[in-house]
């Protein structure tokens, strides 16, 4: 029996040191894993490509490619040159742009601040203001009245002269009406 319980003892002891084993084993390969998961243990799986040229389209991580791309599609920071080439070019592009377009008229601008396009403006409307032959004419019948004969104005309107031309005397109010009795005799 002590024989059986020495054994059973030892068995113990065997299994507590080689669980003890198994733990550390346990806690290196965790260490491990995080230490790969926040970059390493500070050396590179792969070279890191040079990045001298700047013409390079996959820069960043680890991937590694040879593929040209042209100088217009890079970055010109620090390079004054090449940012005053691409200021010129987009001059002489919204220039050319400019040229093709059709100019505003005047009386569609902005005008705010502009007083040549206020002045085109003013002397357009006064010249709509200006009373022409054709305007007196329409405007004052006794000067060119278009062959009426002679026209006296006395206030009537065209409607209320046919209505004492044809003698309905109820349809008449006002001047028309004592001009319509004064000429039947009644005043």
């Amino acid at each position: 029996n002590q024989v059986a319980q020495g054994n059973q003892t030892q068995a113990d002891e065997v299994l507590q040191k080689l669980q003890h084993k198994v733990n550390k084993m346990k806690l290196i390969l965790a260490l491990a894993v995080g230490a790969t998961a926040f970059g390493g243990f500070g050396k590179s799986a792969a070279p890191a490509p040079a990045r001298g040229g700047g013409n390079q389209v996959a820069q960043g991580g680890q991937t590694v490619t040879n593929i040209q791309v042209p100088k217009i599609f890079t970055t010109a920071f620090g390079d004054p040159g090449r940012l005053q080439e691409r200021a010129a070019r987009a001059e002489a592009k919204k220039a050319e742009a400019e040229a093709q377009l059709i100019p505003t008229p005047a009386r569609f601008a902005f005008a705010f601040g502009r007083p040549d396009i206020l002045a085109e403006r003013r002397a357009e409307r006064l010249e709509k203001w200006q009373w022409s032959d054709e305007f007196l004419a329409k405007a004052r019948p006794d000067k060119g009245n278009y062959g009426q004969g002679d026209v006296y104005d006395d206030g009537l309107t065209k409607l209320e002269r046919t209505q004492i031309e044809q003698g309905r005397e109820a349809y008449l109010t006002g001047g028309a009406k004592l001009r319509y009795k004064r000429l039947t005799g009644q005043i």
